[in-house]
């Protein structure tokens, strides 16, 4: 019966404190929302980013055009002894007819290159994609199989993909920090609420402690308070994030970039997600509410 009788009267307090200064407490509240919201996003892009990467890796492939004199019976040697490696997914062959399409439906402004040339330019080919994304394993493929001798060139089509992995890595640290700045401010947001709310009542806890109140029934309604507000940033961000993620997909249905949208942001925040965010925010602003009182709460 005590402890429940102690139970509400901390959370009265607490409550009551945040009441004190309702104006204080929304920024606090909005402070938080705003940086746990970029960092919510930032782990919901950051993991849309490298599915994306991982699955456009695994569909690199990779050109191998051959020599001109090179034999037929040695090039569909090649290709069959390719086929049969078990680092290689998928071997196409490729005609100088079908290059020459290709290169017109890619470059349309240059489909008359064989008229202009008086000859098709363009070389037989396999393209051969990978078992593996892992670009070093490509790598080391691109460089044997370029060692053949009906081979006159390979050419990897992953270096756009390692571009874009590192300036995804760049986003990621740079959003990383300035979600870590915009949490400190609400933080000392957080403290500084807490702070006010105490110094507000600072006869009244010298009255409580004059009359043998422990420290602890003074101390837990600021800790609690802290963690009201972090908590309610952290809710507040992840209604937030999941409206812009609803209305993003829905203005991009049926535009070009819906599919990719739709990889991109399909999946929301799952409930372990969500739960650990409303936790570590409420634990993060108990803490910020204790530093911010100080001894100020317990002499």
């Amino acid at each position: 019966m005590k402890v429940l009788r102690f139970t509400f009267e901390v959370v009265r307090a607490a409550l009551s404190d945040l009441a004190r200064s309702p104006a204080a407490s929304l920024l606090a509240i909005v402070a938080m929302a705003v940086a746990i919201f970029l960092l919510a996003a930032f782990v919901l892009a950051g993991r849309g980013v490298e599915a994306l990467l991982a699955h456009w890796a695994s569909q690199a492939s990779i050109e191998v055009y051959l020599r001109d004199e090179a034999p037929d019976d040695e090039i569909e040697e090649l290709a069959r002894t390719l086929e049969a490696d078990p680092s290689i997914r998928r071997v196409e062959r490729i005609s100088r007819e079908r290059a020459l399409m290709e290169f017109r439906r890619l470059f349309p402004d240059l489909a008359d290159i064989d008229g202009l040339l008086g000859e098709n330019p363009l070389p037989r080919s396999l393209r051969l994609v990978p078992a593996s994304p892992d670009p070093t394993t490509a790598r080391a493929l691109a460089r044997q199989i370029g060692a053949h001798p009906a081979v006159d060139s390979v050419r990897l089509d992953r270096e756009w993909i390692d571009t874009l992995a590192r300036l995804a890595s760049a986003l990621r640290w740079s959003t990383a920090a300035g979600s870590l700045v915009l949490l400190l401010a609400g933080l000392t947001t957080i403290g500084a609420v807490v702070r006010l709310a105490l110094d507000d009542k600072r006869d009244e806890v010298a009255l409580m402690r004059l009359v043998g109140a422990p420290a602890s029934f003074v101390l837990a309604p600021v800790l609690l308070s802290g963690a009201i507000l972090g908590a309610a940033g952290a809710a507040l961000a992840i209604w937030s994030l999941d409206l812009v993620r609803t209305l993003a997909l829905s203005w991009l249905e049926g535009t070009p970039l819906g599919g990719l949208g739709t990889f991109m942001l399909g999946r929301g925040l799952d409930e372990a997600a969500s739960l650990a965010l409303l936790a570590g925010a409420a634990a993060a602003g108990l803490v910020a509410a204790g530093l911010a009182a100080g001894r100020a709460a317990v002499r």
